[in-house]
């Protein structure tokens, strides 16, 4: 076991000790110290990045990740392999960052999935830890969910399925282990999985190079290129930020467009980290898509806001920015967010015409009744002895916070009791925001991942169909979640 983990389980069992004792006592959280951060494989200091010159803005291209092609494939399946592994990483300049990953990259391959087609995904776990694969997104059967107490040990493998019975999205897949979610992430452990349809190839929009991934993220190094990734006190309050920032694993890149539409999919896969996106030309971005799949119409935003697990897809038109000109993709400031860039944009000549569109409409959005709803719950949000909960308690693999009826639709409102936002995300399924949010634009229609702001409350209705058994809840700051505040449901 990892120094880390076991201090992580010695404060978290301290807690629940001290909750049961109903102590006030505040619970010190742990610190990545020099000791442990060589655990890692650190040999420096821990000094961070921020200002020191480390890394230089738009000195490296952007990255495109690969295509993971299938292993075998036929009428009704695709097969798919991948490898849990240690690697070295070429993150910032002059060093070399031992991170996991799946495959040897960090972020790992794409998986293209399509709507119907069931996927079979292997995954070989050849690190020295116990690793979960959560399909994000995915409507699946809780023995492909990628729980995480259900682990792949070290040297095992295992096989998910995915029957992919929902519409085109762009989803993703990270490690989901129990207690240490937000170390495996950003130890680098993320990757992307692409559904589409019949639909979505109607809608021509811009495809094949035209159509890039976009995945933020941010990290802390130490001064040998190692990752420094602590968990004290503002950790576990607010969720781990780095100080540089990574856009498919390059650090604030610049990429190479022409002056053409393209779509960019936009996947927060930070741990703590909001980001509230914007270009430096004043250019709307349109959106057609967030994580739960088309939206009914495109959005023309000015800025996008993505809280930690959340996606959007966006078509931004180059055609009237000056060949020989650039955009910078920029981040504002608010909570967890702090301002800078992004990426550049460098416009050249096109190549080839542009034949794509921005769609008129989407997929159709039709609510969820009222008149549907069977059952209404709560869940308060709060903080105590240092330990995120629900309703007061932490997570228990062993306890069901919820009981609810296959096929049934309920309404599920949680209550921020506390001063930092919370990114919920239910497994399994999507919802419809029906107070407390947006009652117009991306985030009206369908979501599977919504912020609920500080001191605030925000319900969803939610229908539970097709699968039975066990399925999480929980916020997605890494950190939090690693820190209890995480449920469970049970469909029957």
């Amino acid at each position: 076991m990892f120094q880390r983990d076991l201090i992580d389980v010695i404060h978290r069992r301290a807690a629940m000790s001290k909750l049961a004792l109903g102590s006030t006592v505040l619970i010190a959280a742990a610190v990545l110290t020099p000791a442990v951060a060589q655990a890692y494989g650190a040999t420096g200091t821990v000094t961070t990045c921020a200002n020191s010159g480390c890394t230089t803005p738009f000195a490296v291209p952007l990255p495109v990740p690969a295509t993971l092609q299938p292993t075998s494939s036929d009428a009704t399946t695709d097969s798919y392999t991948v490898t849990e592994k240690p690697a070295n990483i070429a993150a910032i300049p002059g060093k070399t960052t031992p991170m996991w990953t799946y495959n040897g990259t960090w972020p790992g391959p794409v998986i293209k999935a399509k709507s119907g087609k069931t996927v079979k995904l292997t995954v070989i776990n050849n690190l020295t830890v116990p690793t979960t694969l959560h399909n994000h997104g995915a409507h699946v059967d809780p023995s492909s969910d990628g729980v995480p107490t259900d682990t792949v040990a070290p040297g095992a493998s295992r096989v998910y399925t995915y029957p992919n019975g929902i519409s085109a999205r762009t989803d993703w897949f990270h490690d989901h282990t129990k207690d240490v979610t937000g170390r495996n992430v950003y130890m680098g452990l993320a990757g992307l999985y692409e559904i589409g349809d019949s639909q979505e190839a109607a809608m021509n929009l811009p495809s094949d190079n035209y159509d890039v991934p976009l995945i933020l993220q941010d990290r802390k190094f130490n001064a040998d290129g190692t990752l420094n990734y602590t968990t004290g006190t503002n950790d576990w309050r607010d969720g781990t930020l780095g100080d540089t920032m990574f856009v498919n694993g390059a650090a604030t890149p610049f990429f190479k467009v022409e002056a053409r539409k393209y779509r960019f999919r936009l996947l927060n896969g930070s741990n703590g980290r909001y980001y509230n996106l914007s270009l430096s030309n004043s250019q709307a971005m349109v959106q057609v898509a967030n994580e739960a799949g088309f939206l009914s119409v495109p959005y023309s935003l000015s800025t996008l806001a993505l809280a930690p697990a959340e996606r959007a897809d966006v078509i931004v038109d180059f055609s009237t920015v000056p060949v020989g000109t650039s955009v910078t993709l920029n981040n504002g400031s608010g909570w967890n967010s702090t301002g800078g860039q992004q990426m550049r944009f460098d416009v050249s000549a096109r190549t080839s015409a542009d034949i794509s569109s921005v769609p008129v409409s989407g997929r159709s959005f039709t609510p969820l009744p009222a008149s549907a709803v069977t059952a209404r719950r709560t869940f308060a949000i709060q903080q105590s002895n240092g330990m995120w909960m629900f309703n007061g308690k932490g997570y228990d693999p062993n306890r069901i916070d919820a009981d609810v009826k296959l096929g049934a639709t309920e309404e599920w409102t949680f209550v921020n009791r506390s001063g930092q936002d919370h990114p919920i995300h239910m497994h399994d399924i999507n919802f419809q925001v029906v107070s407390g949010g947006a009652t117009s634009g991306p985030d009206s229609e369908w979501k599977e991942t919504i912020n609920v702001p500080s001191w605030k409350s925000l319900t969803v209705r939610v229908q539970f169909p097709d699968f039975t058994g066990k399925y999480v809840f929980h916020c997605h700051i890494l950190e939090h979640e690693d820190n209890m505040l995480m449920g469970q449901f049970q469909v029957s």
